[in-house]
């Protein structure tokens, strides 16, 4: 009786035992593997900045004292080089021009007068009718007068000048991106009337940090994500030689195509492309966040897993189906691409298929 009873406890230990085996080799979750690839990956720079005008001219009148009396347009307009935007009242200009055409004839006719007589003067000099005296004074009078006839002709042209600015034309090609000019109000010499980005070019002017910065050169192209999330493609005009004294941060000039949906003023981000590098990578599926940093599950021996926190590659926006790793993976690892976030540490799985990334 003593053994029966030895005997049925050992049993029932075995037993326990048996069982506690048989749930620590239950695989926790059956998952897809997949083993990391070469790629070929853009290098992106991420960036931030304002749709600017490539060059904005400032229109301003060029006489004072006159009021406007027509506009001709509006912000928005497209204008070409020569195309009236505005009409000063040219009534009082037409009035000086007319008195100083007046002025430069009687100036010319007593030049004309005191041209003659020095003429005649020296004859009479020379024949002893009148002292040398006499004859300077001629002299000096045909002088002055010439003098006072080339002050009268500057003074003309300076009214026809002035005349042709009391029409206020475009400098250049491009369109009207502020009025201030208003019918009736009185300008004065430098006032602006109107703004014009010229040839209707835009940039982007693009910011990013100093280690940023120092990558980028001209002619790299530039994606540009738009409102409505279209993307409008750049390139690289230049980049500034110096750091914002407040953010830090470095311009870059992106030339953008004519005639895009872009507006001067709107604040968009981008990328910038640095080119083509060859990186790891595996699926975007396989990548699991936790407490702030990145990991995969690998699987070992025995169909464990592994939990390796992993690197990611810098200064690269990553495609919705994979992500570039820069370390803390080898080429014949076996990642779990579905269902690592199921797993933890150690834990045992079953692979019901495997794939390369």
């Amino acid at each position: 009786m003593k053994y029966l009873k030895l005997l049925l406890i050992l049993m029932i230990v075995y037993g326990c035992k048996k069982n506690d085996t048989n749930a620590i080799d239950i695989p926790v979750i059956s998952v897809t593997v997949a083993t990391p690839q070469t790629r070929n990956i853009s290098n992106l720079i991420n960036a931030n900045g304002t749709i600017s005008a490539w060059q904005e001219t400032i229109i301003s009148s060029q006489v004072s004292g006159l009021d406007i009396s027509k506009i001709y347009v509006n912000v928005g307009d497209t204008v070409h080089k020569g195309d009236k935007l505005a009409l000063l009242n040219p009534e009082q200009v037409k009035s000086d021009l007319m008195a100083q055409v007046a002025n430069t004839a009687e100036a010319k006719a007593n030049l004309e007068q005191s041209t003659t007589e020095a003429r005649q003067a020296a004859f009479l000099e020379k024949a002893g009718a009148i002292s040398a005296q006499d004859l300077l004074q001629y002299d000096t009078k045909q002088k002055t007068n010439k003098a006072k006839l080339e002050a009268a002709e500057a003074t003309l042209k300076l009214q026809k000048l002035r005349l042709n600015y009391t029409v206020i034309t475009a400098p250049d090609n491009g369109i009207i991106s502020s009025r201030t000019a208003t019918v009736g109000s009185i300008v004065q010499n430098g006032n602006e009337l109107f703004r014009l980005i010229r040839s209707n070019r835009l940039e982007w002017q693009a910011q990013t940090s100093p280690e940023n910065i120092l990558k980028i050169k001209p002619g790299q192209i530039a994606n540009i994500i738009s409102d409505d999330g279209s993307i409008i493609k750049g390139k690289v005009r230049q980049v500034s030689p110096i750091l914002n004294q407040n953010t830090r941060n470095g311009m870059v000039y992106v030339d953008i195509p004519i005639n895009t949906k872009l507006k001067q003023g709107e604040y968009l981000s981008g990328t910038i492309n640095l080119g083509e590098i060859k990186s790891q990578t595996i699926p975007a599926s396989a990548l699991v966040n936790r407490d702030g940093f990145n990991y995969v599950m690998k699987v070992g021996k025995d169909n464990r897993v592994i939990q390796t926190k992993v690197d990611l590659l810098d200064y690269h926006v990553y495609s919705e189906s994979y992500v570039p790793i820069a370390s803390g993976i080898n080429p014949d690892d076996k990642i779990v691409s579905i269902g690592a976030g199921f797993l933890g540490d150690d834990d045992l799985v079953k692979i019901v298929s495997g794939d390369k990334e």
